[in-house]
């Protein structure tokens, strides 16, 4: 998941694995397995890696549509809606013959 941009990272801050793996107390053999997508590594060892490089976790595991927070994502706007005790029951009860609507549903 993040073995190529661990070793674009790497190479353009001119470390070599050895290197990257002395700063990070661990194994050369780790950062290769990193860097081919064998293993990942650990949340605390993305963070030091992250701080090294000077970069977000977002950036360092390849993410490149930045995160929606719930309240920006399609479908949200009914939660964000005050509803009145009468409505709140209503939407409760018809969810609830819905869910065992679609359990009798024959697959």
């Amino acid at each position: 998941m993040i073995g190529k941009q661990l070793r674009q990272l790497r190479k353009s801050h001119e470390m070599t694995q050895e290197q990257l793996a002395d700063f990070l107390k661990m194994a050369k053999s780790t950062i290769s397995q990193y860097e081919n997508d064998i293993n990942e590594p650990d949340l605390n060892t993305l963070v030091r890696i992250a701080d090294l490089f000077g970069v977000s976790l977002d950036e360092l595991i390849g993410r490149s549509d930045p995160y929606k927070p719930a309240r920006d994502r399609p479908g949200q706007e009914l939660l964000r809606e005050r509803l009145t005790d009468e409505e709140s029951q209503y939407l409760r009860d018809s969810l609830q013959i819905y869910r065992k609507w679609i359990g009798k549903k024959p697959d």
